[in-house]
């Protein structure tokens, strides 16, 4: 195990080839270990009914967010995306916080990072661990394409196509061919484009998505520039004090059954157009999404 405190940086989504260029993101992992509070068991015994283990499984997240946020206003300089992991029960709880100290809902990029330093410095023998924190829970595996270190399954969304809203022109400076919503109202919106090329000259008018909604916007289109089926997108999120997010797993998992059924692909690829760019792989497969990307020490 990591020693209590340790943090590491990880680049995730970034990608390698002459035509996948993309830098990524970063997070930084932070290994809390016995720096939890003693009053609950680190590890929950099995044998306790499942609602006493869901109970205590909770407790154990309130006070992992609590000790995170304790920890990160201790930082002195704080950069981008923050991770908190720590071992409970036969898996990880990893919970994502922005540089602001804001506690991250989704963080895709954040549970890749985590799954790389568990899998590296944790479980050296496993090929696949569970995580979750208060809102989520995935799986990480080892992942066994050419182009992706980390496979992460979620469970998949259900975006719910309706109409372009009548701000999404006045706040994107350009018209949106097609709009899905997922989740609640502070969730996402899908917002598809005509072309890639729109989607990379974008100029969002930050204040106008402020006041019109509080949905996250993914603005997206097909990629037509790949052999293979694919979409290209952007994350804007300035009502959560993210303006635009450099590489977004969470979105491409959002964007795995608009895209697959628009693509006829169970497999595509993502292309975030951001200025530093993400790479990513994402798959449906039944309930499942799976997102796959590059993963490495920072």
């Amino acid at each position: 195990m990591p020693e209590p405190g340790k943090s590491q940086l990880v680049r995730c989504l970034y990608g390698t080839s002459p035509d996948r260029l993309a830098a990524g993101n970063l997070a930084e992992v932070y290994w809390l270990g016995e720096l939890l509070p003693r009053q609950l068991p680190r590890q929950l015994p099995k044998q306790l009914p499942k609602q006493l283990q869901e109970q205590l499984q909770e407790q154990l997240q309130e006070q992992l967010m609590a000790v995170a946020e304790q920890k990160l206003r201790s930082l002195t300089q704080p950069v981008g995306t923050f991770v908190f992991v720590t071992k409970c029960n036969d898996g990880y709880i990893a919970q994502g916080f922005s540089a602001d100290g804001r506690a991250i809902q989704f963080c895709g990029h954040g549970a890749l990072a985590a799954a790389w330093v568990v899998f590296n410095e944790c479980e050296p023998n496993a090929d696949h661990i569970h995580f979750s924190n208060a809102l989520h829970s995935w799986e990480a595996l080892r992942a066994d394409q050419p182009d992706a270190d980390i496979s992460l399954i979620y469970k998949q969304p259900d975006p719910t196509e309706c109409a372009v809203p009548g701000f999404a022109q006045a706040c994107l400076g350009a018209e949106p061919i097609a709009a899905a919503k997922v989740g609640s109202a502070a969730d996402y919106l899908i917002l598809e484009l005509s072309s890639a090329a729109e989607v990379q000259h974008l100029r969002p008018d930050f204040p106008a998505i402020v006041a019109a909604t509080q949905r996250a916007l993914i603005v997206t289109a097909r990629d037509q520039n790949q052999a293979l089926p694919g979409c290209v997108f952007r994350y804007f999120a300035p009502q959560y004090g993210n303006l635009e997010d450099t590489a977004t797993g969470s979105a491409a998992v959002q964007l795995g059954p608009y895209w697959s059924k628009r693509l006829n692909s169970a497999q595509f690829t993502a292309h975030q157009l951001s200025k530093d760019g993400g790479w990513m792989q994402v798959t449906c497969k039944g309930a499942k999404v799976e997102l796959a990307a590059r993963v490495a020490y920072g």
